[in-house]
């Protein structure tokens, strides 16, 4: 399960091995969340990922957080017979963490990170689809102006293809094999490009290209060549009108 943050600006997943969490002990964790939401509510797309790992042969849980914030990536965990009580702790520890690492920040990051969100800001600032720098490169059906506009999110973009690739076997075999990464990451911005028209304005902009990934992924994988070509043709001629 994963879910965006919006108060805190913080995307959070959960995972799970050897057991499933209930609903309403989800929505408890949701809310568990709130003291470490405060804590990195001034930094802007942090990352959450928290693991749930059942050991029948000691009854036992294991919780693991890692929060990813400007420039560093903090890890915790706890081991208790009780889910929640473990989960609990994990959170208390990263919120320990965050702590510390207000102490000594990456500021150089830091400084990225607000340059990113304030590219994000102005970008989507108008709620109304057909408006903005973006709208009119669609509308002009121009690709490179619509590319080069969100240009702030190509490192950020790689990075979350890298691990979405990692959830797909397949794809991931293929890496180096005929598919690069940068073909997912053109497809990416293809399906923006031509669905932006459509695009949910009540979800932050990122969260929305993020999302499709997993189309991307899924389109490049049912037909490889056709989808690898349209990327690899995409970015040639981004890249010569580009020199």
């Amino acid at each position: 399960m994963q879910y965006y943050d919006d108060l805190h600006q913080m995307h959070v997943e959960f995972g799970t091995q050897q057991c499933n969490v209930p609903t309403d002990e989800r929505t408890r964790m949701q809310r568990g969340l709130a003291q470490l939401g405060e804590a990195v509510k001034d930094f802007s797309g942090c990352d959450l990922r928290m693991v749930f790992v059942h050991h029948p042969r000691s009854s036992t849980y294991h919780v693991e957080g890692r929060l990813k914030v400007p420039g560093q990536t903090l890890f915790t965990g706890d081991r208790d017979t009780y889910l929640d009580s473990a989960f609990q702790r994990c959170v208390h520890k990263l919120v320990q963490k965050v702590d510390g690492y207000k102490t000594h920040p990456d500021k150089d990051a830091q400084q990225k990170t607000k340059r990113r969100a304030a590219l994000e800001r102005d970008i989507v600032a108008p709620e109304d689809p057909e408006a903005g720098p973006l709208a009119e490169s669609v509308r002009a059906g121009d690709y490179r102006a619509f590319r080069t506009a969100l240009w702030g999110y190509e490192d950020w973009l790689r990075t979350r293809v890298g691990r979405w690739v990692q959830r797909y076997p397949e794809a991931q075999a293929q890496i180096g094999q005929g598919l690069a990464i940068g073909d997912i990451v053109e497809e990416v911005y293809l399906n923006a490009f031509e669905r932006f028209g459509q695009r949910p304005t009540v979800v932050p902009f990122h969260q929305w290209l993020e999302d499709l990934i997993d189309l991307s992924m899924r389109l490049l994988l049912r037909h490889p060549d056709e989808e690898r070509e349209n990327a690899s043709i995409a970015r040639t001629v981004r890249e010569a009108q580009l020199g």
